[in-house]
């Protein structure tokens, strides 16, 4: 559980959601859905032809200061030494040592950042559902990714106990704890305590926006009724343990079919719920 704070802090202050690994490939228009804690693409709807095509943004730039993410990770030690190389030039070596207070403090940190995002779910919207959940395929839980981001020079670590330590060195000048981390020359001389750490080493971090398949309004309410309303008159005790439950498992089979699936399902952004499904 130790990524669960990176994931949800993430979310909360990007409104983007890592993938798991950082370095997994991921593309607009991918299907996903979580296995044991994990997004897993299974295939993309244009790869598959369940579209002709999905218009893509060019890439945005964001700032890369605001993909500085942390937890109760507070640097202990700086030092920046200069030293003559064989060329004569002086050249900065900086260390630092950075201390986690909790399991599952981290610190995340990117060089570059950007994104680029689906511009026509509307138009393929009901496409998309009628052959994931009917024509092609029978899906009733899947995500479709709408948002990448692809951040490069980035680096993470993760605690996984009380008092975990980092100690780094890097090839620059300054104090900056995120920058000494993010730099391509940052190396670990020593760690104590520390569940992950991943770097980029020539690779970019995935992050995404996602759309998650779910009832419409209506379908939900049609379902909610039948089973407040149902003649069997459940105890109150089962009746909990229903609506805690997919309402799906009520549908009947003749109920879903090609003339009613476009209606019967809705797509929703992914919301903190999904992030929570996430193993650390």
């Amino acid at each position: 559980m130790s990524r669960k704070n990176f994931y949800r802090d993430s979310y909360l202050k990007t409104g983007w959601l890592p993938m798991q690994p950082l370095a997994r490939t991921l593309a607009i228009g991918d299907v996903c859905q979580v296995h044991q804690g994990r997004f897993q693409p299974l295939l993309n709807i244009v790869e598959a032809q369940l579209v002709e095509r999905v218009a893509v943004s060019r890439a945005l730039e964001f700032d890369p200061v605001e993909w500085r993410l942390s937890r109760d990770v507070q640097q202990t030690f700086c030092e920046t030494l200069w030293a003559e190389d064989e060329e004569g030039e002086h050249r900065a070596y900086t260390k630092q040592v950075l201390e986690f207070a909790h399991s599952g403090s981290f610190v995340f940190s990117a060089g570059a950042v950007q994104a680029q995002l689906l511009t026509n779910w509307h138009a393929i919207r009901d496409d998309v559902t009628l052959k994931l959940t009917q024509l092609h395929y029978s899906f009733r839980e899947v995500y479709v990714i709408t948002g990448v981001v692809q951040a490069s020079d980035w680096s993470l670590a993760v605690a996984s106990q009380s008092g975990a330590r980092l100690d780094m060195s890097a090839a620059m000048a300054g104090g900056d704890c995120h920058a000494l981390l993010s730099h391509g020359s940052a190396r670990v001389q020593q760690s104590q305590g520390i569940a992950d750490y991943e770097q980029s080493r020539g690779q970019v971090a995935y992050f995404f926006k996602a759309r998650k398949l779910i009832l419409s309004d209506a379908t939900h309410d049609h379902y909610l009724t039948r089973l407040l309303d149902n003649p069997a008159r459940l105890p109150a005790s089962e009746l909990a343990h229903w609506l805690n439950a997919p309402l799906l498992n009520l549908v009947k089979a003749n109920e879903l079919n090609l003339n009613t699936s476009i209606d019967f399902f809705a797509w929703a952004d992914l919301s903190l719920d999904d992030v929570e499904r996430l193993s650390g």
